[in-house]
């Protein structure tokens, strides 16, 4: 047999294996009739992963409380052509930073934390600087002021969450704590450790510890070599000048960011955590979380603006939190999305109707809203309402002047400037006519920004939810 004859028999062995373990993982979960709008669901399903181009999705819908619904569509990975499951294991990128923030509740319920005192009291290598002087609460919830990156590869092994934490410098700063919302992994990355020297154990262990097993969750994990003992979807990106989708090799990973976005888990077990979140803490009759630590998870404190298409959004630990409109009437909304090499995820909950959607994806993640749209709209009978686009009109002299001048946030940097009476968006090579649309909103092209005005001026552009600070 041929060195690639045997690669080959051992990848189809391997595929053979997961595939056992799946079924014995499905055998094990309650026999439940499917509803009766399964069959429109899964045609949505692969009409989105058709068109998204993603190999395979999971999803799982909550009704009542309980799992009602669980699939898997596509395949888990185009080399083995094996098949995803509902089980399956997939990274769930920024969904994690609700069970960060959950962990964080529950060490500030039990008083190992105190979210509001400055971090240099738990980082001590930070006193003395202003990165120091933040709180984890502004951490947790995008308002300490810190630039963003997503660093997918780095430093590996528990202790290096702590390793780079301890070295931060003023530099990670734009603006000033308190100031404004800002989207910034870095910043969940520092409430996680905080959490882990306050909390005494490592961060996964935390997580796992206070959240995870509690709430049922047995398979999810933040640590590689665990998840792959059990079935794993292979994350895939688009490759080539045909966009072929190719399996992402190396697999993703920095430990130093695991509170920002690395957890792996499946839409079952995720589903689970929402019927923790939406019913007090309770599941399966017993209390997994105490009441406090889902009121302090699940409460905005920070707006939001343009949050995920909600209304009056706000951030809270690791959530989007606001509104949206079931027949025309306002439904509360806890919502966060996730994205990280390879993998796309959605989660939405409608906590006074117990009603949840978890759809997980290998691939573009183009395809989820779709899914996760209709399949709230088969539980509800209707659409869920996000706010509507205003449309475009044309900025008044004195909102054009508010906003020239220059914003930044790290490497980032835009201009507006007036010419010939027309306000001009300028990023780079890149020059733009800018418009305006509801109010602090701009519109340039397609793309919706939007912007906080303090005394006349406007002091912060908003764009994919990461602030950029007027500069002097």
């Amino acid at each position: 047999m041929t060195a690639n004859a045997m690669i080959s028999d051992n990848v189809r062995r391997f595929a053979s294996v997961a595939t056992v373990v799946a079924l014995h993982l499905t055998s094990e979960l309650p026999a439940q009739t499917a509803p009766s709008w399964a069959p429109t669901l899964d045609s949505i399903a692969r009409s989105a992963l058709a068109t998204s181009r993603s190999p395979g999705a999971t999803v799982a819908v909550v009704v009542n409380g309980q799992l009602a619904y669980a699939k898997g569509y596509g395949l888990a990975n185009i080399e083995t052509q094996q098949p995803m499951t509902a089980e399956m294991l997939l990274r769930v990128g920024s969904v994690t930073k609700m069970f960060t923030g959950t962990m964080l509740a529950s060490l500030a319920e039990s008083r190992e934390l105190d979210m509001e005192r400055p971090i240099s009291a738990y980082v001590l290598t930070l006193a003395g600087k202003r990165v120091g002087s933040v709180t984890t609460q502004q951490l947790i919830t995008h308002s300490a002021g810190f630039i963003d990156n997503a660093v997918a590869y780095g430093r590996m092994g528990e202790g290096a969450l702590g390793e780079v934490m301890r070295e931060v410098n003023d530099t990670l700063m734009f603006t000033g704590a308190g100031r404004t919302f800002s989207y910034s992994n870095p910043s969940i990355s520092m409430a996680g450790y905080v959490g882990e020297v306050a909390g005494k154990q490592r961060f996964a262990s935390l997580v796992e510890s206070r959240v995870l097993r509690p709430v049922g969750m047995k398979l999810s994990t933040f640590k590689p070599l665990e998840a792959l003992t059990y079935p794993t979807a292979m994350g895939h990106v688009a490759t080539g000048a045909n966009g072929a989708m190719a399996v992402v090799r190396p697999m993703t990973e920095n430990t130093a960011q695991w509170a920002a976005g690395f957890l792996f888990s499946n839409a079952p077990e995720l589903a689970r955590f929402t019927i923790a979140l939406m019913n007090s803490g309770v599941i399966d009759g017993k209390d997994a979380l105490p009441r406090g630590v889902v009121r302090r998870a699940t409460t905005g404190y920070v707006p939001h603006a343009g949050g995920s298409g909600l209304d009056s959004a706000m951030y809270g630990y690791g959530l989007v939190v606001g509104s949206a409109r079931v027949n025309g009437k306002p439904e509360r909304v806890w919502t966060h999305g996730g994205a990280i090499n390879g993998y796309n995820a959605d989660v939405i909950m409608l906590p006074e109707r117990n009603v949840a959607v978890i759809v997980l994806a290998n691939g573009p993640g183009s395809g989820n809203a779709a899914i996760r749209d209709g399949a709230l709209r088969l539980v509800l009978g209707t659409p869920l309402a996000y706010v509507p686009r205003a449309e475009a009109r044309e900025l008044t002299a004195a909102e054009q002047s508010a906003l020239v001048g220059k914003f930044a946030m790290g490497g980032v940097t835009v201009e507006f400037t007036q010419t010939n009476g027309a306000l001009m968006f300028k990023q780079g090579a890149v020059t733009a006519p800018v418009r305006g649309g509801a109010p602090g909103e701009i519109l340039i092209g397609t793309q919706r920004m939007f912007t906080r005005t303090e005394n006349g001026t406007v002091m912060y552009v908003y764009t994919g939810s990461r602030a950029l600070a007027r500069q002097p």
